[in-house]
């Protein structure tokens, strides 16, 4: 029976062989193909916990290099919290290289208030041609002599602080300077008075000594008054 066996069947068995060795070749070379193609292919890296991902060492990767090549990445400026600006503070202080902040300095010039001496001054009411005139001196020195109304004369320079005194003469004119004979409604009166500054509106707490003639006056008068001067 073995010698019957033709050139076809030797043929056969040939193309059989080559056929396998195809298949077999093909197969190889198809899954060479997909091995090459899933190595090289992209990884991306997605946050731990994420469903059907592969770690590092599941792609055959080394997780010591792929730490070491993210911390290539220049990390992003975090901002100081105060606790920690508070801490670096301190640090610097302890280390004496910080400089307590100077108080800035004021540009506001606040100029003190000038203390304004008191003012004194004699000044006249009343009505006029009353038959008198009434000379005044201030500590022994003649100030001026007053008919009428509405006189004033500044005797601040002659005042000093303490005791001073105040001397009013009047003198009787006679009927030919008196038009209110009689009539002791009329007068001329002469006052001192302190206040800042030398004015004709004036309060009367400001009014320190007051002299007064009548019409109806015929003689002479002199007094001296005192008053306490600042």
């Amino acid at each position: 029976m073995a010698d019957k066996i033709t050139g076809k069947t030797v043929l056969g068995a040939i193309g059989d062989f080559i056929i396998l060795v195809l298949v077999v070749g093909g197969a190889g070379l198809g899954g060479y193909y997909v091995g090459i193609n899933q190595k090289l292919a992209p990884i991306q890296l997605v946050p731990p916990g994420t469903a059907g991902a592969k770690t590092l060492k599941d792609l055959g990767l080394d997780p010591g290099k792929g730490a070491a090549a993210s911390s290539t990445t220049a990390p992003k400026p975090q901002p100081t919290s105060p606790v920690e600006s508070a801490d670096k503070a301190t640090t610097a202080k302890a280390d004496g290289k910080v400089e307590e902040p100077k108080p800035q300095e004021s540009t506001a010039q606040t100029d003190p208030k000038k203390h304004e001496k008191t003012k004194y001054w004699l000044i006249s009411s009343g009505a006029d041609y009353c038959g008198y005139s009434i000379t005044v001196q201030v500590n022994g020195t003649p100030v001026d002599a007053f008919f009428g109304p509405d006189k004033i004369i500044d005797v601040t320079k002659l005042v000093h602080s303490g005791d001073n005194a105040v001397r009013f003469e009047a003198k009787a004119l006679g009927e030919q300077y008196n038009k209110h004979t009689g009539d002791p409604g009329y007068s001329v009166t002469v006052k001192l008075v302190k206040g800042a500054h030398v004015q004709d509106n004036y309060a009367a707490k400001d009014v320190l000594m007051s002299y007064s003639r009548t019409a109806a006056d015929t003689e002479d008068y002199n007094e001296t008054k005192h008053f306490k001067g600042e």
